[in-house]
């Protein structure tokens, strides 16, 4: 009798083991595209209307689908010679005017260009002097936008230059205003701004961390040291309660994504889904139709053709399995 019980509890500890550390499901996968790389989330009046950016490099276009678990194709827009990294500010006030506005990286145009979300209407460019700019992000700086772009091929202290976004003559441009990340290795292209605090995390993918600064580019700290097993990409944060977490992109041929906690920068766990070789990563915690407790989505490149998709998750889900807990 012993003997049998042993047997159950094994076999049944076992499912549960199994069940744990089983992929991630995705809700919905997009169309295939060529060679994508990068998202950005925008979040409609009507919820139901939001919608999901996919940067398509190969196709020199950036393409839109709804946020819905159909994961619906919507259009292509943009004609790039190399979009790279996209990133959506809502409620943007520029020139007395307010909008919600698409920036985009073209890395073999060393360009930034900004079009409006949801028309997709060009608005103007900037960044020009940037040696194949890759990532950026953008956040509001009491009246001003701010944005950081990461280039790709500088070598000194100019790795992440900081504009001051402004209104010419009709069209959005930006001012330069400082550049720093002479700790960060050359070749990166993931940056990510906390709207909120002004903290600044670049993705090291080479020296396998993620680099902190403060706004103004001095270096905070180093986070993800022994958590990355191959390069570190798309980067975002969330909110759990007071707690907040950031989800880094391990970009191994079946993709991790590491967990953080930011009050003490521990590494949490690791989270396995059917991505691969995953670059950008998004989120949203609004509820959207068919993801009432928020919306992950991932780069997915699994036919090794630099990136097909993009595969959408339930973001409890993501939080859960990394061990990420509320208080």
């Amino acid at each position: 009798m012993r003997i049998s019980l042993l047997l159950v509890w094994l076999a049944f500890s076992g499912a549960v083991f199994a069940q744990q550390n089983a992929p991630v499901q995705p809700v919905a996968k997009t169309i295939g595209g060529r060679d994508v790389d990068s998202l950005a989330i925008w979040i409609a009046p009507r919820k139901a209307d939001s919608l999901v950016l996919l940067t398509e490099k190969k196709g020199g276009s950036v393409m839109v689908f709804k946020a819905n678990k159909e994961a619906t194709f919507v259009r292509r827009f943009g004609e790039f010679k190399r979009p790279n990294a996209v990133v959506v500010v809502q409620n943007a006030k520029i020139a007395g005017k307010k909008q919600d506005l698409a920036f985009i990286t073209d890395r073999d145009d060393n360009a930034v260009y900004v079009y409006s979300v949801p028309n997709f209407e060009k608005l103007g460019r900037f960044a020009t002097d940037v040696p194949q700019p890759m990532g950026i992000s953008v956040y509001k700086r009491g009246r001003d936008l701010v944005a950081y772009v990461v280039a790709k091929r500088a070598t000194g202290n100019d790795k992440v230059i900081r504009f001051k976004i402004v209104a010419e003559n009709g069209q959005i441009s930006g001012l330069r205003e400082t550049e720093f990340g002479r700790e960060v290795t050359p070749n990166e292209e993931t940056v990510y701004v906390d709207r909120k605090t002004r903290i600044v995390y670049v993705a090291d993918e080479n020296a396998q961390n993620i680099k902190v600064y403060d706004a103004d580019g001095h270096l905070l700290k180093v986070i993800g040291d022994g958590a990355f097993q191959a390069q570190v990409e798309g980067i975002a944060l969330a909110q759990c309660g007071r707690k907040q977490f950031l989800i880094a992109t391990d970009q191994r041929d079946v993709s991790e994504f590491e967990v953080f906690d930011l009050s003490d920068g521990k590494h949490l766990g690791s989270v396995i889904t059917t991505a691969q070789r995953t670059d950008g990563i998004a989120l949203t915690q609004t509820k959207l139709p068919g993801f009432p407790h928020g919306l992950f989505v991932a780069q997915s490149d699994p036919d090794q053709s630099g990136g097909l998709r993009a595969e959408f998750f339930d973001l409890r889900q993501i939080l859960a399995r990394g061990n990420a807990i509320c208080n």
